[in-house]
């Protein structure tokens, strides 16, 4: 088994103790929302004129770009300390200079998660992706009335697309009629974020239109947690409500005949399936921002699309519409441009890092490769900030509706899931892959079933009637061979050293695991496609307000259960009643304010959910997680979540 060497834990303990001495963690994320007003962004600078990159006043002057006064907002969104980012966390913000070209890589075709994150525009915003202090972000700002069912919001009027068209109600009222009240584009109505208490079976929250810049939505119970929804839940951004009208009614038959759009269809191998032209093909939700066939399509985001010189390459230029501006009046961003690379696979993204051909990078980092950033940094001209995890890194998903009976009867019984919990040596996972910097799942797995204990699980899995054995002491049922095939995706470095560690491990209780790398698009198909027997895979856990009786962990959990629940019973098959009463405790949380007493509360019951139930196995808990920024690049967050950078890209800049 692999060991950390004494080396090297000093190296990461070093980096350890300059985070904490440097800057604390991000605050918890389980403070109110709406206890108290929505936080404000600074005053709008007075005085001077607010700037613009060069190349846009090159524009302006000739005449080919309007007066930035002409492309802002009438209030637009001020970026300064604490705003996007605690002051805690950036200790050192400071206003930034124009230029400069953010490269980064990826290993995916037409993804791009660390790009992703930094273009994603939710509709509402809180310092460090946290639920405290929730306020306006595309959406200027909001109300909600003192049952928690009425939002009203006001639009940003000036605001517009990247095309230079104006972004208004219009955009919204299309979003919700013509799209999610259009039964071929979403034949179940609008989705459960927009139901009351999140729940697919809730009441459809109802929409009024005021005037061209504010409207309201309206649950039918209290949905306290609508606002966390709409400003970090399952990282949505602006499109979940605010499409272009203006681009997509051109593919919509409301607007649009079909004959009109017959050359498309047919050039996508469709007939009058107008639809999937639609969805697949014209529009571009956030997720699909860096997908090449949105090339050009209107965005509200701080870098627009555009073609690259040669394939494999994402390339994304100033958008001269941003909406965003600093302390001194600068428009934002400050990075002119910003290029992702895509190479082979994971281990050639880190290869890019230390060859110094990276300024950013999160996603595709890894503790385990810490020391050897660290060798390479004066190389490569780069640092490497330690920050905390906002996942549980690892986790053992069991998909308990595979298609084989025999599976089924064991993975659905616990008793197989806590024998297996007890069969990790996780402090060995610790000390191997995540030197040291991690804890035990003491909240989603608990002190009982966390504990390494062969004995017990051996125990379990006689009692189960596991106890025929082949002549290489593996388990059998029924007179055959008893596996699991465990097939994962290159989605983290740490996925395959800690799949492989487990395999090693069960087989001290006869447990035959098969660990397969997939393409991760691959991985992805099979997944929806209810084809992943297991996959190691992280999790959404502590993080904002716990994410574990979320119903998308049932995604890898139990796929056919999620698709039940998804579709309100017409797709899929119906859970047992322990999976029904997580879906209640869901429900529950939703409606309630985060970070009330009553929220609290049935935080602490989900958590108590999960213990009894181990829907999955979480291996570890609060990883550290290593980010690289290029040596020059400020406005880096010192502390707090990783990931938070990410979205914080437009303030990042480049020392001259």
């Amino acid at each position: 088994m692999r060991k950390v060497t004494v080396a090297s834990l000093l190296v990461i303990l070093a980096l350890v103790l300059a985070a904490c001495g440097g800057a604390p963690a991000a605050p918890p994320a389980d403070a109110p929302a709406v206890d108290a007003p929505a936080a404000q962004a600074p005053a709008a600078p007075s005085g001077e004129m607010a700037k613009e990159a060069p190349s846009l006043a090159e524009a302006v002057a000739a005449g080919t770009l309007p007066p930035l006064e002409e492309r802002l907002p009438k209030v637009p969104f001020v970026v300064g300390p604490g705003v996007l980012l605690s002051e805690a966390n950036v200790p050192n913000w400071a206003p930034g200079q124009y230029g400069g070209t953010m490269n980064s890589a990826h290993s995916v075709a037409d993804w791009s998660p660390d790009v992703f994150v930094m273009m994603n525009e939710p509709l509402l915003q809180a310092p460090d992706l946290s639920v405290q202090g929730i306020q306006g972000n595309v959406l200027e700002s909001f109300e909600v009335s003192d049952d928690n069912t009425v939002f009203t919001f006001k639009m940003r009027e000036g605001l517009k697309w990247s095309d230079g068209e104006p972004v208004t109600t219009e955009d919204v009222r299309f979003t919700w009629e013509n799209i999610y009240g259009n039964e071929k584009l979403f034949p179940t109505g609008v989705p459960a974020r927009f139901r009351t208490g999140y729940d697919p079976a809730g009441d459809p929250m109802t929409l009024d239109i005021i005037d061209d810049y504010n409207f309201t939505l309206t649950s039918s119970g209290p949905y306290g947690g609508f606002l966390r929804n709409i400003t970090i839940e399952g990282w949505n951004g602006y499109t979940e409500l605010i499409n272009p009208a203006h681009v997509l009614k051109k593919w919509h038959p409301d607007f649009t005949p079909i004959e009109e759009m017959k050359a498309d269809l047919e050039a996508n191998n469709l007939t009058d399936e107008w639809w999937q032209l639609f969805s697949q093909q014209k529009r571009c939700q956030s997720w699909d921002v860096t997908r090449a066939r949105c090339i050009g399509y209107p965005t509200l985001t701080p870098w627009v699309s555009v073609e690259p010189e040669s394939p494999g390459i994402m390339v994304f230029e100033r958008n001269p519409y941003y909406f965003k501006v600093d302390t001194e009046g600068k428009q934002l961003p400050y990075i002119d441009k910003v290029v992702s690379v895509q190479v082979e696979d994971v281990e050639m993204v880190n290869q890019r890092v230390l060859a110094g051909d990276v300024d950013f990078l999160r996603e595709s980092t890894a503790l385990i490769k810490v020391p050897l950033y660290k060798e390479n940094e004066a190389k490569g001209n780069f640092r490497t900030v330690l920050t905390d995890m906002h996942v549980d890194s690892s986790m053992l998903y069991l998909n308990q509706t595979f298609n084989d009976e025999t599976w089924r009867k064991i993975s659905q019984d616990i008793r197989f899931r806590q024998a297996l919990s007890h069969a990790i040596d996780r402090q060995e996972i610790i000390d191997s892959v995540y030197y040291g910097l991690a804890e035990m799942p003491m909240v989603s797995v608990g002190e009982e079933n966390a504990t390494y204990d062969v004995d017990a699980a051996n125990a379990l899995l006689d009692e189960l009637g596991m106890t025929e054995r082949d002549a290489n002491g593996m388990r059998m049922v029924d007179g055959k061979p008893f596996s699991i095939l465990l097939e994962h995706g290159a989605h983290a470095p740490d996925l395959e050293p800690v799949a492989e560690l487990v395999s090693e491990q069960l087989k001290d209780v006869g447990i035959d695991l098969q660990v397969k790398r997939i393409d991760p698009q691959l991985w992805d198909q099979r997944n929806l496609a209810n084809e992943l027997q297991a996959t190691m895979f992280w999790g959404h856990d502590q993080g904002w307000d716990s994410d574990y009786t979320g119903s998308d962990s049932f995604n890898r959990t139990a796929r056919l259960w999620h698709l039940w629940h998804q579709t309100n019973g017409a797709e899929g098959e119906e859970p047992p009643q322990w999976v029904k009463d997580m879906y209640a405790l869901d429900v529950a949380r939703w409606s309630s304010v985060s970070g009330s007493d009553e929220f609290n509360g049935l935080k602490e019951d989900s958590f108590a959910w999960v213990r009894e139930n181990l829907p999955a196995i979480t291996i570890v808990e609060k990883v550290k997680y290593p980010m690289i920024a290029a040596a020059n690049l400020r406005n880096v967050a010192e502390g707090g979540y990783a990931i938070a950078s990410n979205f914080a890209g437009e303030q990042l800049w480049f020392e001259q």
